[in-house]
């Protein structure tokens, strides 16, 4: 026969129970903190990976809608026309001057006026308009603009006259903010992916150049006097 446990028994044990649930609650913070110091490696990096390629996606599309907004002052003949606006209209100066300067206001939200000229390149060719096949149309690699001075391979640029066929190519390289991401996507670069694979040592060149094309007619506008 066991006897009733008095209430001093109660008393004493009641602390001693108390104390052992809080250690198995400590012990479970423990074992959650370990597991989360696992986890968070791999969980931050998939999350700066998604920041970086989005970013880079974020770039190819204002370059996108840069490339086609500068386009139309040459497809409308606006680059050819003097005078002076903020943004992607009439400016002063030459065709090159404002279609530079209409690709760097859509890009403004992303890098500086200065980035923008020393960074992006563009290559404008015009053809006749009986080359209605678009045959013909190709770029060469450049390094430099046609309103700059620097070395290597200077950009052509011709906006052509009305009813020509333009085409024009505008490039950008992309910085990557992870090196893992520059490691997988550029030239030269080891991406390590788990066991087995390559160690990670090279980081490849580091950026990714972003390209966007336009190919247009030109409306019949009249030829500017010189």
């Amino acid at each position: 026969m066991i006897a009733p446990v008095g209430r001093m028994g109660r008393t004493v044990m009641w602390p001693l129970a108390r104390a052992a649930r809080l250690a198995r609650r400590l012990d479970n913070r423990g074992a959650t903190l370990v597991e989360f110091g696992l986890v968070a490696p791999m969980l931050f990096l998939l999350l700066f990976c998604i920041i970086d390629l989005g970013f880079m996606l974020l770039t190819q599309a204002l370059l996108d809608g840069a490339a086609r907004d500068a386009s139309r002052l040459i497809r409308t003949g606006q680059a050819e026309q003097s005078g002076t606006s903020a943004g992607c209209g009439p400016q002063s100066g030459s065709p090159i001057s404002a279609f530079q300067a209409c690709l760097c206001y859509d890009l403004s939200s992303i890098m500086s006026t200065s980035t923008c000229q020393a960074s992006v390149l563009f290559e404008v060719n015009s053809y006749s308009s009986s080359n209605a096949d678009f045959g013909n149309i190709s770029f060469s690699p450049c390094t430099y603009n046609a309103n700059a001075t620097g070395f290597g391979t200077q950009c052509p640029f011709s906006s052509g006259q009305g009813t020509d066929i333009v085409a024009v190519q505008v490039s950008y390289p992309y910085q990557f903010i992870v090196p893992w991401v520059s490691a997988c996507l550029t030239p030269g670069g080891n991406c390590w992916v788990g066991t087995g694979s390559q160690n990670g040592s090279a980081t490849g060149t580091g950026f990714v150049t972003l390209f966007s094309t336009v190919v247009m007619k030109n409306e019949p506008f009249p030829q500017q006097s010189s």
